[in-house]
């Protein structure tokens, strides 16, 4: 992963969520880029769609999705337009920056993923 695009990913990643704990808030900026490299969509859909992607376990509130929403925009990752059909909804779309990062992304995550599984898997051996 090239310095800019592993700097972009520790700023929107809590690497700390990944192993352990909670970590599927910790997926959020990668459900967010994951959506988002196969369509446009609005925040209310990538919402419902998280909580489809993880069979009904989890669905981000507004207050994490619009702001992660902001701060990819502001990082270049996603830009935003609206929809004229929606009225004010507004759109979000990767940009080439954004579709990178989230390759990037795949690749830095299987590892981390594969990693937390195990820790579940002996700490659920556990109980």
């Amino acid at each position: 992963m090239d310095p800019d695009t592993n700097r972009t990913y520790n700023e929107l990643v809590d690497l700390s969520k990944l192993c352990g704990g909670l970590f599927l808030k910790g997926l959020l900026p990668f459900y967010v880029l994951c959506l988002l490299s196969k369509e446009k969509m609005y925040g209310k859909q990538i919402m419902d769609r998280i909580m489809e992607m993880t069979r009904g376990n989890w669905k981000p509130s507004p207050g994490s999705i619009y702001p992660m929403l902001q701060k990819m925009e502001r990082m270049g990752l996603i830009s935003q337009s609206t929809d004229p059909a929606r009225g004010l909804v507004r759109v979000y779309e990767l940009t080439a920056r954004g579709r990178q990062v989230y390759l990037d992304m795949r690749e830095e995550i299987k590892p981390r993923l594969a990693k937390t599984i195990e820790v579940l898997r002996l700490h659920l051996a556990e109980i």
